[in-house]
């Protein structure tokens, strides 16, 4: 199995990183990993670094800029990288139509929401929300999400789960043709998908951080 990963970019200290424990699920899965280049000349090489693989991971990170939801940035919004937005909208349209299998982490269902018309709340911490960013480990769940979705349901067997929270973003107008996965207990979307696709799947929370723990 091929992984494709588009993980993040430091600008501080020039550095493209993925953080290593989404590497060691997937090693621990016997998965082939591809880390995509993420830089301007690697742009025009996104369709064939897709065609190469059997699957794509969207990592966690900064906040997509709102001009790609034709919105002006609001008080709250942090750290943007427009190339990084660039690229991922771009391998994600890509990925559709390739019938790629698709998990979009944290910012990645931001972008995968994004990506096909959808909008964001650009800050959620703030009243009339529960807390999502939880200071803990995160291995350890931190608030509860209703399980709505086929998929989700299939997979933890169950209609309610746990799970961890580091995000100050969410989706705000969901984009049409995807269903809702999982929603918290005050209306944030934490998990959406496709259902014209094998997998195609975007969670709000960060499963490679809880993986040892529920597997034990």
């Amino acid at each position: 199995m091929r992984v494709l990963v588009f993980g993040g970019f430091d600008f501080k200290n020039s550095q493209l990183y993925v953080v290593s424990s989404y590497l060691e699920v997937l090693l621990s899965l016997d998965a082939k990993v591809i880390i995509f280049p993420l830089s301007i000349s690697a742009k025009e090489r996104i369709g064939e670094y897709i065609n190469d693989c059997d699957c794509v991971l969207f990592c966690g990170g900064g906040d997509v800029h709102p001009r790609f939801y034709g919105k002006d940035p609001e008080r709250g919004i942090k750290k943007i990288n427009p190339l990084r937005d660039e690229i991922e909208i771009e391998a994600m349209k890509l990925s559709y139509e390739q019938n790629k299998r698709v998990l979009a982490i944290c910012r990645g269902i931001q972008v995968m929401n994004v990506a096909f018309g959808g909008a964001l709340k650009q800050d959620i911490d703030r009243e009339g929300y529960i807390s999502h960013f939880q200071d803990m480990d995160g291995m350890y769940g931190y608030h509860r999400v209703e399980i709505r979705g086929k998929i989700l349901k299939d997979i933890f067997g169950c209609e309610e789960i746990l799970v961890n929270s580091f995000h100050h973003q969410a989706i705000d107008i969901k984009a049409s043709d995807f269903s809702v996965e999982a929603v918290a207990k005050d209306g944030v979307i934490e998990a959406i998908s496709r259902d014209d696709r094998d997998f195609f799947v975007g969670v709000q929370w960060h499963p490679e951080l809880m993986y040892i723990r529920d597997c034990l």
